[in-house]
């Protein structure tokens, strides 16, 4: 699998490529390659069947992402979050990402009572009717926010890992699907 555009930029600082379905295709390929060249034993017609079938799902989820968002209009395509992760997501979708509760892409930092005031004014400016915190993390700050925005809901994502087994989380596909149809409804 030969890179191509979409491969990630030089100077991106952005670990959270996986928030992109087609940029995993690609990871997926070249892992696949990797893998059957350092191991021989694995390229067998078995094996690469297997990764045609993965690589067609993940090309049908961007496609089910699409279809998925595009009743979203031009206005709302606005995200909010908890913590950095949506970058390439966004860029994919055409959406914009407003801020992010925790700046600067680490869940360590906390933000300032006065980014946290100005994020909210932004949310309220922008008629957003929601937020997106991640499952997996608590969702206090993004419920402060919230709670001075004019009628936003927190809706939960996953993000940050794939949820337990059995969860709409569960898998990397399920948990992408997941994600688009609870932005979607929540924007559309």
């Amino acid at each position: 699998h030969e890179p191509t555009a979409d491969v990630l930029p030089a100077d991106a600082h952005d670990p959270h490529f996986f928030s992109d379905p087609v940029l995993m295709r690609q990871a997926a390929g070249m892992v696949a390659d990797a893998l059957a060249t350092a191991l021989p034993a694995l390229d067998t017609p078995a094996f690469r069947q297997r990764v045609d079938r993965y690589l067609a799902a993940l090309a049908a989820l961007d496609g089910e992402v699409r279809t998925l968002l595009a009743p979203i209009p031009p206005e709302r395509r606005a995200l909010v979050t908890n913590h950095e992760v949506f970058g390439y997501f966004a860029r994919r979708y055409h959406f914009v990402v407003l801020g992010a509760v925790l700046p600067g892409g680490s869940t360590l930092a906390q933000p300032s009572a006065a980014d946290l005031a100005a994020l909210a004014r932004l949310v309220s400016k922008r008629r957003l009717p929601a937020v997106f915190a991640d499952t997996s993390s608590p969702a206090r700050l993004v419920e402060a926010l919230a709670a001075e925005g004019a009628n936003v809901t927190v809706v939960p994502l996953f993000s940050e890992s794939l949820g337990p087994t059995g969860s709409a989380g569960a898998t990397y596909i399920a948990m992408m699907r997941t994600n688009a149809q609870r932005i979607a409804a929540a924007l559309g």
